[in-house]
């Protein structure tokens, strides 16, 4: 699975996969919104995708998306609140 994590950087909000970092968006919401659009490009080429976003209360609606593989994974979720040490 791809785990796509929502953070807070010094300069904004960014995206990680791994070791990798995007550049920085202005926006939590345009932040999510994005890892969304990443997690459902790569599920479109049968891999699971999950997106986590650092601070989210479990009563967030965005906790839950639908995982839209073609080969049925399940639900993608969306955890929070980050516990770093």
């Amino acid at each position: 699975m791809i785990t796509f994590k929502v953070v807070k950087e010094q300069h904004g909000w960014a995206i990680r996969m791994g070791e990798g970092v995007t550049t920085p968006f202005w926006s939590r919401d345009s932040a999510i919104r994005e890892a969304h659009c990443l997690a459902a490009a790569i599920r479109c080429h049968g891999e699971r995708a999950e997106v986590i976003i650092e601070g989210t209360d479990q009563s967030d609606p965005r906790k839950t998306v639908k995982d839209l593989s073609p080969l049925g994974g399940g639900p993608a979720t969306i955890l929070g609140p980050s516990r770093a040490a």
